[in-house]
C-alpha cells in the first residue's frame, strides 16, 4: 500500500477519505491482487488515526467488494477484472475501434395478518408524510400559478431535474446532466419507456428471483424476457452471456428480493459485457439506495461507467411513498436523441405542482434530513425484529441474511419437513405474514439454496420498534 496523505482529505470524514484512497490504490493496481493490507491497528498506527476510523474504511470496502476479510488471515485486495477499455468500446456513432412484488400467482392467501412481513409499507413514515405536506405548503404560497399549473415537457421540470442531479453528486457520487434525467409516475412508467427506447433488443435479462413488476411490464411491451440467475457476486455472468440479450436489468447497490449487494469485480465484468457489442445496455434499478443501514451507501454501477451503457433508474417510493408515484431515469448518451425522436411527443406523467414541491425538499435539505432519520429509525425497528428472533428459542435454527443492505432482509431456517409453505402457512395462523423467497422466482431452481433451509423476504418498514418485538415473539411457535 503506498503512503496515504491525510492532509490532502479536504473535508471530507477521515474514514471516507481512507476508504476512497485504499479504493482507487486497488482499481488502479497500486495495490495488487491477493495482496495483504495492513492490520487495522497497524495502519491505525502509521496513519495516526483511531482504529475505529480504520474499521469503518474496511468494512465498506468489504462491504463493496473491493477488499476481501478472510478470518484469522487478515485483509486482501480484491481480484478484479480490467475495466472496459473505453478507447475499443463500441462508440456511439459509426466510428470504428482500432482493434414489490410477488408474483400474482404466488401472492399469499389474503386473510387479517397482525403483523404483515411479506409486503412493503405505501409510505415510508409519519415524517414522510409531514415533508410532503410542508413542502407542498410551501410551493403553493411562494410559487406563481403559471409555475405551478404549466404543463412540462416530457422530461419532466427543469428544477426538479436540476436538484436529482444535485442530489445525485452527493449522494451517489454521479456527475450528471440535468437534460438527460426523465420524470416519471413510479417505477413502472419508466420500465414501460425503457421498453420503448430499448425495443430493437428484442429481449430482456431480468435477475431471478427478481421484482415481478419489471419483468411483467417489458413482457407486456413485447420483449422477451429472460431469467437469470444470482450467485453471491450478483446476476451470473456466465448466465448472461449465453442468454443472448442486449439489455440486463440488474439492482447491484440491494437486490430485491435477496438483498444482495453486487460486488465490484461482477459490476465490471457487467460494464465489460455492455461495451463489446453495440446496442447493449444495463438497465441499473437503484433500489432503495439511501437506505443502506450500516456504513455508506454502495457507489452506483453508473457513477463507473464510462462508456455509456447504463440506463440508470430510481424512486422515491421507498424513501417517501410509493403513492406519490414519482420516479426518474438517467438516460447515457447514446439514447439522448432517440428519446426525443420515439418518446418526445408525451406528456409527463407527474403534475408540474408534486414535480416542484419534491424540487424545494431536496434544494432545501430536508429530504436528506427525514432520510437520514427515517434510515436510524428503520435500524432500530430491524434491531429489534432481529435480536427478537435470534434471542428467541429458535435462534439457534434461523440465520438473518443481508440485514445490513437496505430496509428487508431475508430469513433462513431450518426446514423441519414443512417447507417454505408450511412455514409460511402456519406463520400466517399465528398472526405475521411471511413471503417465501421462492415466490419471487420465475425459475424455482434459481430460489434454492444449497443448504436446504426455508428462506423467506422479510419486509419490516411498516413496524415500530414495539410491533417487531412483538412480532417476533408471534414467530417464536413458529419457528
Amino acid at each position: 500500500m503506498q503512503g496515504i496523505d491525510l492532509d490532502k482529505r479536504g473535508e471530507l470524514p477521515l474514514y471516507e477519505y481512507l476508504y476512497r484512497s485504499i479504493r482507487d490504490q486497488v482499481v488502479d493496481g497500486r495495490i495488487a491482487s491477493e495482496e495483504r493490507l495492513p492490520s487495522r491497528r497497524a495502519l491505525a498506527e502509521r496513519l495516526g488515526v483511531s482504529v475505529v476510523t480504520v474499521e469503518g474504511a474496511y468494512a465498506q470496502l468489504v462491504a463493496e467488494g473491493y477488499v476481501v476479510a478472510r478470518p484469522r488471515r487478515g485483509y486482501y485486495a480484491a481480484s478484479l477484472p480490467s475495466p472496459p477499455d473505453m478507447a475499443c468500446a463500441v462508440p456511439v456513432a459509426s466510428d470504428k475501434c482500432p482493434g414489490e412484488g410477488l408474483l400474482a400467482e404466488d401472492r399469499p392467501a389474503t386473510g387479517a395478518v397482525k403483523y404483515d412481513l411479506a409486503h412493503g409499507a405505501s409510505v415510508a413514515s409519519s415524517g414522510a408524510a409531514r415533508l410532503w405536506e410542508r413542502s407542498l405548503r410551501d410551493v403553493i404560497a411562494h410559487e406563481p400559478d403559471d409555475v405551478l399549473y404549466r404543463m412540462p415537457t416530457a422530461r419532466g421540470v427543469p428544477r426538479l431535474r436540476e436538484a436529482i442531479a444535485a442530489h445525485l453528486a452527493r449522494s451517489r457520487g454521479m456527475s450528471v446532466n440535468p437534460e438527460r434525467i426523465v420524470i416519471g409516475a413510479g417505477a413502472q412508467v419508466l420500465y414501460g419507456l425503457v421498453a420503448q427506447l430499448l425495443r430493437e433488443a428484442g429481449s430482456v435479462g431480468v435477475e431471478d428471483p427478481g421484482y415481478a413488476r419489471a419483468s411483467e411490464t417489458y413482457r407486456a411491451h413485447g420483449l422477451d424476457v429472460r431469467y437469470l440467475p444470482l450467485d453471491l457476486e450478483g446476476v451470473s455472468s456466465h448466465a448472461l452471456r449465453t442468454s443472448g440479450v442486449a439489455v440486463a436489468h440488474v439492482m447491484p447497490s440491494h437486490q430485491f428480493p435477496t438483498g444482495r449487494v453486487m460486488s465490484v469485480a461482477r459490476r465490471y465484468e457487467l460494464l465489460g459485457w455492455a461495451a463489446e457489442k453495440p446496442g447493449r445496455f444495463i438497465v441499473e434499478d437503484d433500489y432503495d439506495c439511501e437506505l443502506r443501514l450500516a456504513g455508506r451507501p454502495i457507489p452506483a454501477l453508473a457513477s463507473i461507467d464510462a462508456a455509456g451503457s447504463v440506463v440508470y433508474l430510481n424512486t422515491f417510493s421507498k424513501s417517501l411513498s410509493s403513492a406519490l408515484r414519482i420516479a426518474y431515469l438517467v438516460l447515457p448518451a447514446s439514447l439522448d436523441a432517440a428519446f426525443d425522436e420515439r418518446l418526445g411527443f408525451l406528456s409527463t406523467t407527474v403534475p408540474a405542482i408534486d414535480q416542484v414541491a419534491l424540487a424545494r425538499a431536496l434544494e432545501s435539505g430536508a429530504y436528506e434530513r427525514h432520510v437520514a432519520r427515517y434510515r436510524r429509525d428503520m435500524r432500530e425497528v430491524r434491531d429489534a425484529l432481529v435480536e427478537g428472533i435470534l434471542d428467541g428459542p429458535a435462534g439457534s435454527r434461523v440465520r438473518i441474511e443481508e440485514a445490513d443492505s437496505g430496509i428487508h432482509f431475508v430469513l433462513a431456517v431450518d426446514d423441519d419437513g414443512r417447507g417454505e409453505r408450511g412455514i409460511a402457512s402456519a406463520a400466517r395462523g399465528a398472526g405475521v405474514g411471511l413471503a417465501p423467497l421462492s415466490s419471487f422466482a420465475h425459475v424455482p431452481e434459481h430460489a434454492a439454496g444449497s443448504d436446504g433451509r426455508a428462506r423467506f423476504v422479510v419486509q419490516y418498514d411498516g413496524l415500530s420498534e414495539e410491533s417487531a418485538r412483538a412480532a417476533a415473539r408471534a414467530l417464536e411457535s413458529v419457528l
